[in-house]
């Protein structure tokens, strides 16, 4: 059965390297795939925002995913707020989906941990919604409790950060640095025993199993 998976994303390129991965086995299962982009940033050394609409729509294009961008200005994310919450809630109303994937709480970035919070807010009514990790920001405090199998996806996922090709001098968006936590997260989810296992890595909020919905695993089927 066909879902509709949201992924909801504060800056271009924090879908891509906190779960690419998993979004493309999503789309490879023939689910239906969408990335919200919640801001493109205020240019100058964080690059063009039309340029970085760009590469975000070729990476999402790289992962079979729609992209919405919403272009809220950044300088109104540095806290949670409910005009934000009511836009991101139209962006996911309009879409309705069945599962939502969004920033930790458990976030250094201030903005991350703000769209974490509305987020969360406005996806309420979704049955199910997991926090992934970027390698950014993440802090200590994210505790991950559900593991994907992305060693089949890894190279998609890479491909996808590849896109962002103004931020390619960014420590964290580095192909050795993705590869290693994969890695370490395919290790500490006990999900096999492949040397090049890869993995990502998300706690879930919410995860409740309804009658449309096949099996209690994160694939449902």
């Amino acid at each position: 059965m066909i879902k509709k998976i949201v992924s909801i994303g504060a800056h271009p390129d924090d879908v891509e390297q906190g779960m690419g991965g998993t979004l493309a086995k999503h789309r490879d299962k023939e689910d239906d795939v969408h990335i919200i982009l919640c801001t493109l940033g205020i240019g100058g050394g964080s690059g063009d925002p039309k340029k970085r609409e760009m590469e975000a729509g070729a990476a999402a294009h790289i992962l079979g995913a729609e992209l919405h961008s919403l272009d809220y200005p950044v300088l109104k994310l540095n806290k949670p707020s409910i005009e934000f919450e009511k836009v991101v809630k139209k962006a996911i109303d309009d879409i309705n989906p069945d599962r939502v994937y969004t920033h930790s709480p458990f976030d250094y970035h201030q903005i991350h941990s703000a769209v974490s919070e509305c987020a969360t807010r406005a996806a309420k009514e979704v049955k199910q919604i997991l926090f992934y990790e970027d390698i950014s920001s993440t802090n200590p405090d994210f505790k991950p409790n559900a593991y994907v199998d992305i060693t089949n996806y890894i190279d998609l996922k890479l491909k996808s950060i590849d896109a962002h090709g103004t931020q390619s001098s960014k420590l964290y968006l580095q192909s050795n640095l993705t590869r290693s936590l994969a890695c370490v997260r395919y290790s500490l989810g006990k999900l096999g025993s492949d040397p090049n296992g890869m993995a990502e890595a998300f706690t879930i909020h919410k995860f409740i199993i309804g009658d449309n919905v096949k099996g209690a695993g994160l694939y449902g089927r």
